[in-house]
């Protein structure tokens, strides 16, 4: 029986205010590849992107990590932005890049969310953070979350 276990993970970080850091991970028994990237807060646009490929199939996939780059630039808020990264980075470099890139895109909001919620504790500890998630969310009717149980 032929069988594949496929972890991914995303963490984010905030460097300052306006920039959250995603660092993504795909691995498996063929490939391990990693992706970290600047994403600014207000617009959703990728500042900076760095790629490793720890573990790989093909001697030409390490070119992909110049056709990496045309993500600087594109906006996770723009409609579209998932076709345009499978189409810019996963098609023309590398399909892993691009997988891993989109998970960090879906977790713009996420992030988004964890930074007001904490700066809103921050402000007033006795604040109750379900309904600080909630007033946030309704504030922000662009996010992609839900709804927050």
């Amino acid at each position: 029986m032929i069988t594949l276990c496929r972890t991914q993970l995303v963490m984010a970080e905030f460097p300052d205010e306006k920039t959250v850091r995603f660092h993504g991970i795909l691995e498996d028994h063929i490939y391990a590849m990693e992706v970290e990237m600047d994403v600014s807060i207000p617009d959703g646009v990728i500042t900076k992107v760095t790629g490793w490929m720890k573990r790989y199939t093909n001697p030409v996939c390490p070119q992909a990590m110049d056709v990496l780059q045309k993500a600087v630039g594109m906006s996770l808020r723009e409609e579209g932005w998932m076709s345009k990264i499978n189409r810019e980075i996963g098609r023309l470099g590398c399909t892993h890049f691009a997988e891993i890139i989109l998970e960090c895109g879906r977790c713009l909001d996420e992030a988004r969310l964890a930074l007001a919620v904490g700066q809103t504790l921050e402000a007033n500890p006795q604040t109750d953070p379900n309904q600080a998630a909630r007033d946030w969310i309704d504030a922000h009717p662009e996010t992609m979350i839900p709804c927050v149980t």
